[in-house]
């Protein structure tokens, strides 16, 4: 069967709006004094969000989508930095377990945030794991679709979509059908990057599946995509971020310098012929694993591209789904 990925033709990052987003690195260098600079940065670092307070929060059912063959369909909100943000929130209509239905949070990779879509947008893989069972929730982050945009530029506002799952992640316990104690996550691209990030932060994820993700150090992790279109953009943006973060910081707001925090095991998947993450950037991050001495499983996929779109979409799904019901208790 040839796979028809209408949600994944935004997913391959583009350069377009990369470019798009250098105005905003600029704009913002401008506004930070240099003395409050060490504050802007430290609000990014892992260790900062590991200590961070994380407020409960509520959600609300904003609108029915209607039943889908096994499952409810509904966009809810909650609230991230005072920022109302949107998610799509799959309940399945079979049978609920005794604790409530496993909940999967679907952390999508990068799409320009106008052509996002809260309903539209990673509905295949939203729609499998609520099929086989799970609750199944897929945050906007902020500036996506109707989601409120907030202060800050594109790229730094990557940082903040950790906190818009996170914050989602301690709302969940008021969805009444949810079992709080096993809860999941994917992460595809630069929502692997975000997976991997709250992996460090909180130890409330049971279990996680990286697909292609971005595990690259800061700034590389952001300037590998921006050479793209031409290196002098990419020198420009390098020069901002130098003027704003040290060298000695990058490590602190990486997820690949601070793997050591994880405990969840991993489930990760990479085509070899990845166009848009190297797949070397996975062997590399195996690496890490291995020191930590992470619990991972690595599947390589031979020819397979970015979305797994060529022929391996739905064995790799059957994969996760597998991975996270065997660590359900």
């Amino acid at each position: 069967m040839k796979l028809k990925n209408n949600n994944g033709k935004y997913l391959i990052i583009t350069t377009l709006a990369l470019l798009l987003s250098v105005t905003f690195f600029f704009i913002i260098n401008k506004k930070i004094e240099n003395s409050k600079k060490k504050d802007y940065v430290k609000k990014f670092t892992i260790e900062y969000l590991r200590e961070k307070d994380f407020p409960e929060q509520s959600i609300n059912i904003e609108r029915s989508l209607g039943k889908k063959s096994n499952f409810e369909s509904y966009i809810i909100s909650y609230f991230s930095d005072g920022l109302k943000l949107y998610a799509l929130m799959n309940i399945p209509n079979s049978k609920m377990p005794e604790n409530g239905y496993p909940v999967v949070i679907v952390n999508h990779g990068y799409i320009p945030p106008k052509k996002y879509s809260t309903i539209d947008s990673y509905k295949l893989v939203s729609s499998y794991f609520a099929n086989n069972g799970f609750l199944t929730l897929k945050p906007d982050y902020r500036g996506h679709d109707n989601s409120k945009k907030g202060e800050g530029g594109r790229p730094f506002n990557r940082f903040n979509y950790t906190e818009d799952v996170i914050n989602l992640l301690y709302a969940v316990k008021n969805i009444n059908k949810a079992d709080t104690d096993n809860l999941f996550m994917y992460g595809h691209s630069m929502g692997g990057d975000i997976t991997l990030r709250i992996l460090e932060i909180t130890d409330k994820v049971k279990a996680a599946t990286l697909w292609s993700p971005v595990s690259i150090m800061f700034p590389e992790s952001l300037l590998f995509f921006i050479r793209r279109g031409g290196t002098e953009t990419a020198k420009s943006i390098e020069s901002v971020i130098k003027s704003i973060f040290k060298d000695e910081d990058y490590p602190k707001v990486s997820a690949i310098a601070n793997i050591n925090y994880i405990k969840a095991p991993i489930i990760l998947h990479h085509g070899t012929d990845d166009e848009s993450v190297p797949y070397e950037w996975s062997l590399q991050l195996t690496d890490k694993f291995d020191e930590a001495k992470i619990d991972y499983k690595f599947y390589t996929y031979k020819g397979e591209d970015h979305n797994f779109a060529k022929k391996s979409f739905y064995s790799v799904l059957k994969k996760d789904v597998e991975f996270f019901k065997s660590k359900i208790k």
